[in-house]
């Protein structure tokens, strides 16, 4: 049998902003008494509304929320003659909190003129690769982009983490809301707390005096990405397990905890499980970071993509330096297949920028890098070698 709804009662107040009564509802459920609110503003009775311009306020925001008695409500303003009605549609205790969130998580993103600085830049579109393995990862990011689990983003540094976080936001239900980055190895320790959770004002010396949210707040409703959380203090692992758990945050110097609905994904060119062991990241916290792992390839894990990211490179710095390449010379072609590129996607990227600031043609070559020839050719004479032994080497077989 469906549970009936509560009436929890209405105010009804004069134009000045005080109250000329008070239903028996609205005094049952707050524990009020009707003689007790006779005379008294609005704004001491429903906290979190305007005292000024009361008649004209309800004409373009008619619903509005305010704080009634400790309880957050949801009240409905309407006009009768000269009077105001205060009507309460909805009380905290009446709605899940998960279901409040998921219903703040659809409501149209229509009215945002521009794109926001903080949302997305990258699709899995441009994951630039046509390997297996490049493949495989973006279909597993893809299937996991549609939960609000918490992602680990695994791999050596360079291999694109956060595009690969990006494009996982992109792809939510929160793709409309904001994308929060912070690079936990950039910030001083001193500095992480009230950078991660905000501080309230005289929190500290130097603190602004209105106070200063965190990135935690200003990734609600959006996707908190944490790059290189290894470097994250031991203190503030703690504070952010807690807001992982019970979805709070509290600002440094605060006395109460804010309500936040988040996604957080979580990047480390370190493994996690030996920092576990040496005691240096909490074994806790860990877990509650360790739902979804995804490990990103290395580019000596998917050569054959080397060739296409170096030429999707070329493409985009002939948009920046007005150049006009087409091609990579065989012998800078064969060289670049063959490196490791322990840097991965970010060495390869900075290696053809510096041959294409120099270039002059319509070719990259080595002479464009301005490399020690010599040894870059002898390597290359080493592979050709290395190849036609292969090719001997099997021809012996067959005889």
């Amino acid at each position: 049998m469906q549970k009936q709804l509560e009436d929890w009662g209405y105010i009804v107040v004069k134009e000045n902003g005080t109250i000329k009564e008070a239903s028996a509802d609205f005094c049952r459920h707050f524990d009020v008494k009707s003689s007790e609110l006779t005379g008294t503003s609005i704004v001491q009775i429903i906290q979190g509304i305007s005292p000024i311009n009361l008649s004209k306020d309800y004409e373009s925001k008619p619903v509005m929320s305010g704080l009634i008695n400790g309880f957050s409500c949801l009240i409905r303003v309407s006009r009768q003659s000269s009077l105001l009605l205060f009507r309460v549609i909805l009380r905290q205790d009446e709605v899940d909190r998960q279901d409040m969130m998921s219903f703040i998580n659809t409501l149209s993103p229509l009215r945002v003129k521009k794109k926001s600085q903080n949302t997305s830049r990258y699709s899995f579109e441009e994951i630039i690769g046509e390997s297996q393995v490049i493949h495989h990862i973006k279909e597993l990011a893809a299937r996991i982009a549609t939960s609000n689990s918490t992602v680990l983003l695994t791999g050596d540094s360079g291999t694109g983490k956060e595009l690969f976080a990006q494009a996982i936001h992109g792809l939510s239900s929160r793709k409309n809301h904001p994308f929060i980055a912070v690079n936990c190895a950039a910030i001083p320790d001193e500095l992480f707390e009230s950078e991660l959770f905000g501080y309230e004002s005289g929190a500290f010396s130097g603190a602004k005096r209105e106070g200063k949210p965190g990135k935690i707040e200003l990734a609600q409703n959006g996707t908190l990405f944490l790059d290189e959380i290894s470097e994250l203090p031991y203190q503030a692992q703690g504070k952010l397990l807690r807001v992982i758990q019970e979805r709070e945050v509290e600002r440094l110097g605060g006395t109460g905890s804010k309500v936040v609905d988040i996604r957080i994904i979580a990047a480390t060119n370190r493994d996690l499980k030996i920092l576990v062991q040496e005691g240096r990241f909490r074994q806790d916290l860990f877990y509650r970071l360790f739902v979804f792992e995804l490990k990103i390839p290395s580019l000596r894990q998917r050569r054959d993509d080397i060739l296409p990211l170096a030429y999707y490179f070329i493409d985009h710095f002939n948009d920046v330096f007005q150049k006009n390449v087409e091609q990579i010379d065989p012998g800078l072609k064969t060289w670049i297949y063959n490196q490791d590129w322990p840097g991965n996607v970010r060495e390869l990227k900075s290696f053809i920028e510096r041959g294409m600031n120099m270039v002059e043609g319509h070719s990259l070559s080595l002479e464009s890098m301005y490399l020690n020839t010599t040894y870059v050719e002898a390597d290359i004479q080493a592979i050709k070698q290395e190849s036609t032994f292969s090719s001997l080497e099997e021809e012996v077989c067959k005889a």
